[in-house]
């Protein structure tokens, strides 16, 4: 027996061999990993990556014995369904996304809190201006007033309304009672007529006057039905 080295370190026998049966004499790469039928001579993935254990740090040469090719890894996923190596939100997070946004971080009316609504307590009709015939609900908490779609009372098409705050129109669940606040307008408002520069009560009948409309208000709570203590007695 005559063993020779190649040029890329193997060993074998010149009696059996002209050339080395490993390589041939060709140039190879390290691959790292199991090579599939068609990658002679290139390097493969880690085993970690769907190759074999046995294959990491060998070359692959013609006559090397190959190995049986092995199918891409599917990338695996949490069981919230982001792929592996995303950024996932924390669990707490997740679970706060849960809940209602408009009440996350907001002050809940007590009324609201209680019965998982905000009750109607009373309206404004216009009576004169832009929205003359139109009807506003008054909910059973401090209902902002403005031109603006995130005021509880929307009055739009009235120029002379500020868009926000323009005015509040609060209604007192211990006192059964109802106030109209005036806020960041620099316009006047008046109740019946007289401008008001503080919280005033009004009562079904009063006469608003907001910019340039004008409205009638209506209690719906009063001394025969509220939402804290039902109807009164004798009146069912």
């Amino acid at each position: 027996m005559a063993l020779t080295e190649c040029a890329n370190g193997h060993l074998y026998d010149t009696d059996q061999y002209a050339t080395c049966p490993y390589c041939g004499g060709n140039m190879n790469r390290v691959e790292f990993g199991a090579a599939s039928v068609d990658s002679v001579g290139s390097t493969v993935a880690p085993s970690s990556y769907g190759g074999s254990a046995g294959g990491i740090g060998k070359t692959v040469g013609e006559g090397y014995p190959q190995a049986t090719p092995v199918a891409p890894v599917a990338a695996q996923s949490y069981d919230i369904g982001k792929t592996v190596g995303a950024t996932v939100a924390p669990a707490s997070y997740q679970a706060k996304k849960e809940e209602k946004s408009e009440d996350v971080g907001k002050t809940v009316a007590v009324m609201k809190r209680n019965m998982d609504t905000e009750p109607v307590v009373g309206w404004i009709v216009c009576v004169e201006g832009k929205n003359k015939g139109k009807d506003f609900r008054v909910l059973a908490k401090n209902n902002t007033i403005g031109r603006g779609d995130k005021m509880d009372i929307c009055i739009t098409g009235d120029n002379a309304i500020s868009r926000e705050n323009h005015a509040r129109l609060a209604y007192d669940e211990k006192h059964n009672a109802y106030y109209l606040i005036p806020a960041e307008s620099t316009n006047s408002i008046y109740v019946n007529e007289e401008p008001i520069y503080v919280p005033t009560i009004i009562k079904t009948g009063d006469l608003l006057e907001l910019g340039e409309s004008k409205f009638i208000f209506t209690a719906f709570c009063s001394d025969r039905f509220n939402w804290k203590d039902g109807l009164a007695k004798g009146e069912a």
